[in-house]
């Protein structure tokens, strides 16, 4: 048996990564089971920086946070003494369960965030927020681990030597360019984090570390099961800027909506996965003509509905006329001219003129037809909303664009079909999109990046809006981004036709 420091004697390796190896040791003084970090001492590692680091995690005193009890050096090797929780990490529980309920999310997140703002009101902040770093306990009982690496935000000797420390997929922009950790960069982590739990993978994650640090700098990651109040923390902490980024204050109010959402809507139930999937014939032959297996999308007939309702009117007050001038009994009937239009006609006031009578009859006000209310079928569809349809083009040797009559194709291209819909508008719920191209490079792709940069590649041209997500008005099919290795594509099907799928980008009307 291993002792460290002659008290702590090490029994068993709890786990290992990055940072070092924890093992579970007994601290022989106290007689309490504690857990042991040894760090990772790589040849010129700053030790005094290390165990300044370290001692700050000490600082906090707070029900979400692993106590850190002590911090010591032996032969080279630094270790934290750490409270021993026996728990699966969030990561491990999403692994084993798959995507965790919106309302069981916000829980977890208001714990975090708790202990979050503990460390940062204590001038600390964590640096490495991740789900392998949630301890979830039974009850989903949260403690925040391994605030080891944090750094006290008022040590400017840690500010001059610090590197970039931290899990790259769950770090926030402004630390790749060169910024000092902060709160915002806390919440940052936290709201990658959430997105992992809700979603049941990392939003950033991509094949290549570059490729990882290049989707956190321009991509805008698209929720798919995280919907309402939860999904607008979500976005409101993924946000490149930090003087646009959601504060702890209003992330609580949401995530405390969310926690006590009803969950079951239809709203919430919507699974992209779960709807009919459209698979496009194979494009390594020309096509003619939209492939029969496409969206066969019309752009709405927005006139015809109040001349369908004018003609009604216009029927109704014909029958109204001939039931008011049937002859009553000992009455003489009145003559009835034929009805106007129903805008400006009213139905007749029933009279029982006699043939003595010189008194005229006085119609009735009568209201215009455009009073009449519009089918339920349309209740919530924004006034005057313009519909971009979206169109797929391809070329014989496997390259796609996604177009509309603004945003053409390049030369050489077919069209092959109709996905749906954008809208022309920044209408609520909508987010940018762009078509673009991979600079130097015959291939073309479609991009949510609201800066409208296209990923650091060339923008072509803004397509439209899409749907964060499906609107409630109408029909809403899922668009997802695909990788077919030399060229990218869109597509309605969630398997993206056999291909690699990159991310759902939104939805369009149908």
């Amino acid at each position: 048996m291993r002792l460290v420091a002659g008290r702590y004697a090490i029994s068993a390796e709890l786990g290992r990564g990055g940072m070092g190896v924890v093992w579970r040791a007994e601290d022989r003084v106290l007689g309490r089971p504690v857990a042991l970090k040894e760090l990772a001492t790589p040849p010129g590692t700053n030790l005094e920086r290390v165990m300044r680091e370290a001692r700050t995690a000490g600082r906090l005193n707070d029900p979400g946070v692993v106590t850190v009890y002590d911090v010591v050096s032996e032969h080279g090797a630094t270790f934290i003494v750490m409270e021993l929780v026996v728990a699966p990490t969030l990561a491990d529980l999403v692994g084993r369960e798959g995507p965790l309920a919106n309302d069981r999310v916000a829980a977890i997140g208001l714990q975090v965030l708790g202990a979050l703002e503990s460390a940062h009101a204590a001038g600390v902040v964590h640096r490495d927020v991740k789900p392998s770093n949630i301890m979830v306990l039974p009850g989903d009982r949260v403690k925040l681990a391994d605030f080891g690496i944090a750094r006290a935000m008022d040590d400017p000797a840690l500010t001059q030597t610090g590197g970039v420390m931290g899990s790259p997929g769950y770090m926030a922009p402004e630390l790749f360019a060169g910024a000092g950790p902060s709160p915002a960069s806390d919440l940052w982590s936290l709201g990658a984090t959430l997105f992992h739990a809700a979603e049941g993978r990392a939003p950033f994650q991509r094949t290549t570390t570059a490729a990882t640090l290049h989707a956190i700098m321009y991509d805008q990651p698209v929720l798919e099961r995280c919907r309402g109040p939860l999904a607008e923390a979500v976005r409101g902490l993924l946000t490149q800027s930090t003087s646009d980024r959601l504060g702890a204050p209003a992330l609580r109010r949401l995530l405390e909506t969310a926690r006590t959402a009803i969950t079951d809507s239809p709203t919430q139930a919507v699974d992209p996965a779960a709807l009919p999937t459209i698979v496009f014939e194979p494009v390594t032959a020309k096509v003619a003509a939209p492939s029969p297996t496409t969206v066969d999308w019309k752009p709405p007939r927005k006139k015809r509905l109040p001349l369908v309702l004018t003609g009604v009117a216009a029927a109704v007050v014909a029958a109204l006329g001939a039931i008011f001038l049937l002859k009553p009994a000992g009455a003489t009937p009145v003559a009835a001219s034929a009805p106007g239009p129903a805008s400006t006609s009213s139905p007749a006031t029933p009279t029982t003129t006699t043939k003595h009578s010189t008194k005229k009859p006085t119609p009735s006000p009568s209201k215009p037809a455009s009073s009449v209310a519009p089918p339920s079928t349309t209740a919530g569809r924004p006034p005057k909303l313009e519909e971009v349809p979206l169109i797929r083009y391809h070329q014989p040797d496997g390259g796609h664009f996604s177009g509309t009559k603004k945003v053409g194709p390049p030369d050489g291209f077919v069209k092959e079909g109709v996905f749906g819909a954008l809208v022309a508008t920044d209408e609520p719920g909508t987010r940018k999109l762009f078509a673009c191209k991979v600079k130097d490079q015959k291939d073309w792709f479609t991009s949510p990046d609201q800066s409208g940069k296209c990923e650091g590649q060339q923008p072509l041209g803004l397509l439209g809006h899409i749907y964060a997500d499906p609107p409630s008005w109408t029909g809403a099919r899922a668009l997802y981004r695909c990788n077919a290795g030399a060229n990218h594509f869109d597509s309605l099907d969630a398997g993206c036709e056999g291909k690699t799928k990159e991310f759902l980008m939104g939805y369009v009307i149908v």
